[in-house]
């Protein structure tokens, strides 16, 4: 970056003197070595801004306030993916859209759709087969219990864990055979799972 271009960005009114502007140029050109593609653009301009930001204010200050524009843009982002993987699994389980489809339009790898989708077959399978295990006669109260705190983990993985441990100590016989089915079903599933 030329002397003069930097210039143009600060402004007239950059508050920096002769040795400052020097240190920015520098900084500058460490810059564009460091983000040297055209694709970077927006990275240099960020680097800059701080930067010069760092030469004029408190850097406490300049790191709490970035810090908690990270922070919120994380939030944002969480909010934007949870809110888009109920609009998939909803949209694609009524068959309004296809993972393809909706991962093109929301901008979002279709593999990540597919777990998406996958991962709510998958605890509506699992959920399905601890109730029918709660339901099933000859489990105690506790272990009951147990299994219906299951059916709320929201975590596949560990609701896959639960199923098994619970078939491990407890008998299918008292199920009927649809719910045998269902169990077995569901433990391969698991088994895959953990």
């Amino acid at each position: 970056m030329q002397r003069y271009e930097l210039e143009a960005w600060l402004g007239d009114d950059h508050g920096l003197n002769e040795e400052q502007l020097d240190e920015l140029l520098r900084a500058a050109d460490e810059i564009e070595e460091q983000y040297p593609d055209e694709d970077d653009r927006d990275d240099r301009e960020a680097a800059l801004t701080a930067a010069y930001r760092l030469m004029s204010e408190a850097p406490e200050d300049l790191v709490a306030e970035l810090a908690a524009e990270r922070t919120a843009a994380r939030i944002a982002e969480r909010k934007a993916l949870v809110g888009l993987r109920q609009i998939a699994t909803t949209r694609i389980n009524n068959g309004d859209a296809t993972e393809a489809g909706f991962a093109q339009q929301a901008g979002i790898d279709r593999m990540t759709v597919r777990k998406w989708t996958q991962d709510q077959k998958d605890r509506a399978l699992l959920d399905r087969a601890l109730f029918e295990l709660v339901r099933s006669h000859g489990m105690s109260p506790e272990d009951q219990n147990k299994l219906s705190e299951a059916i709320g983990i929201r975590d596949t993985s560990s609701q896959a864990a639960s199923l098994l441990a619970a078939l491990d100590t407890h008998s299918v016989e008292y199920l009927s055979e649809e719910g045998k089915t269902l169990v077995a079903r569901a433990e391969k599933r698991a088994r895959q799972l953990v």
